[in-house]
């Protein structure tokens, strides 16, 4: 899947630090605004504990993750909407993710200096989803009147448009953040053509310090607060230890997370729930080459998970031997998941459901 998550945030809350330490792609970041022009782009692998269940049932060579496309924005500041530090830009590349990952300064280390001086993370919010809304509200505002001439001469179609854009104008004007209010399948339809970046999923991420690891400060309770009444999650962490972390070898963190009262480090937290965000699930294959998960999105077939794989296999779709991570373990072999009645075959209208372990008989 093709699917991005962007990250964004003011100058200076450490967004750069933290796609640095998910994608260990290096991005420069520096105390100064600005310092990611061009976004940076990194696939990263999605955990998934499941993956070595099934390689303890099933021996084979490789073990291959699902990946998540991850874009480093440059910070936003106020006045985007109108060009402010290279707004248009930024704003244009918000455009193009899927959804948001918005990263909001919670650490109060006094040697980074925050654009507006002092620590209040509601504020920083509110000054780009503001900026997001005027965006969103001039988008609006021009398809309004492109409709209303074809409106007013009875046409059915630009009718529902109006009032579909009508209806999300007024919301703007409110400064009410589209992805908050109730949308129907239709409805989202007739807006996606509209790139709004307010009815992008969101999830805040706290940047917090090193001694509030699970974001219990008033500063990232704030956020939760905040994400929880505008239809948004949120999940904290501390960049400065997530970039050491993604430096050690996979023994040295865990002892690391221990000693921590971690069960899992903040990132790996934040890739699986970005994931999700972008209504992602899981399907695996396994076979003797090797054991590989699959991004698809909740609700595709069997034929459209085939052609992830590769695009014949959705055209040549025959059927599909499909069993589950519970079935295996429950089970130990594929052949005694197959005896005992849990091998299922399903064609082409099946529904691929979370965690499936399938095999494609695709034809010529």
């Amino acid at each position: 899947m093709s699917l991005a998550c962007g990250i964004v945030g003011l100058p200076n809350v450490g967004k750069s630090t933290i796609f640095n330490a998910v994608t260990a792609a290096g991005a420069e970041s520096a105390n100064y605004p600005f310092c990611t022009i061009e976004p940076n782009v990194g696939i990263v692998d999605v955990p998934d504990e499941r993956l070595e269940v099934i390689h303890s049932y099933i021996k084979t060579d490789r073990v291959l993750p699902a990946s998540l496309k991850m874009v480093d924005i440059a910070g936003l500041v106020a006045g985007a909407s109108k060009g402010e530090g290279l707004g248009n830009k930024f704003l244009g590349n918000i455009k193009e993710v899927d959804a948001i990952a918005h990263v909001v300064r919670c650490f109060t280390k006094g040697d980074v200096v925050h654009v507006h001086g002092e620590i209040e993370p509601v504020r920083d919010i509110e000054v780009i989803e503001l900026e997001l809304a005027l965006a969103d509200l001039d988008t609006v505002t021009r398809n309004v009147e492109r409709v209303s001439k074809k409106a007013r001469s009875g046409d059915k179609e630009s009718t529902i448009q109006k009032e579909l854009f009508e209806r999300a104008q007024a919301a703007l004007e409110e400064g009410t953040q589209l992805r908050a209010l109730e949308w129907t399948d239709v409805e989202r339809d007739l807006l996606k053509p509209l790139f709004l970046m307010t009815m992008k999923p969101v999830l805040f991420v706290a940047n917090v310090s090193d001694d509030d690891m699970q974001g219990e400060s008033e500063q990232a309770q704030a956020v939760k607060a905040y994400a929880e009444r505008t239809g948004a999650e949120m999940v904290a962490l501390c960049g400065d230890i997530e970039g050491e972390l993604s430096q050690m070898e996979p023994d040295e963190r865990s002892l690391f997370l221990e000693e921590m009262g971690l069960e899992e480090s903040g990132l790996q937290r934040l890739i699986q729930r970005a994931y999700e965000l972008l209504g992602m699930q899981t399907f695996f294959t396994a076979g003797e080459k090797e054991i590989r998960a699959w991004n698809i999105l909740a609700g595709d077939t069997g034929p459209t998970a085939a052609g992830v794989i590769h695009t014949d296999f959705e055209k040549g779709y025959i059927r599909a031997e499909v069993f589950s991570v519970d079935d295996l373990v429950a089970h130990e072999t594929e052949a005694a998941v197959k005896a005992a009645g849990k091998l299922r075959i399903e064609g082409r209208d099946y529904v691929m459901r979370e965690g499936d372990i399938a095999h494609f008989l695709i034809g010529k």
